[in-house]
């Protein structure tokens, strides 16, 4: 197993479970981190020269990142949270986040963060089919 790429999202990922926002409000909020998750992963994976060929099983670890002081969310609200994110990046993968050779793992931990409230890390790692 090798580490392909890693790289960060500023995405701040709330219980979407959790919310009673207006429907409009919801749907920008994913909108925007299906987006982001897209775009700035399509850069990191041409930054770093990789492309995925479809075959190889990927671990695609996202580790929400909060303050010191912040709420954490439970497992199921993390990974309602995380959802759009995931949608993102099976997007520049160019697969569905449904796919069998994928394993997508959601954690969170504490950070030193000034300003943001939270953000992603993601971390995508190549498993040996053999």
């Amino acid at each position: 197993m090798k580490t392909v790429i890693t790289y960060s999202l500023r995405n701040e990922i709330v219980s979407e479970a959790n919310r009673h926002d207006f429907w409009a409000r919801k749907y920008q909020r994913v909108k925007n981190h299906r987006f982001t998750a897209k775009t700035f992963s399509r850069i990191a994976f041409e930054n770093a020269g990789w492309h995925w060929d479809g075959k190889t099983n990927l671990t695609v670890s996202m580790t929400r990142v909060i303050k010191k002081r912040g709420k954490t969310m439970d497992d199921d609200n993390l990974a309602s949270g995380l959802k759009a994110t995931r949608d993102g990046i099976s997007d520049a993968l160019g697969t569905a986040d449904n796919n069998p050779n994928i394993k997508w793992v959601c954690n969170q931990r504490r950070g030193d963060l000034s300003v943001l409230k939270s953000y992603v890390d993601v971390v995508i790692t190549e498993e040996d089919n053999g």
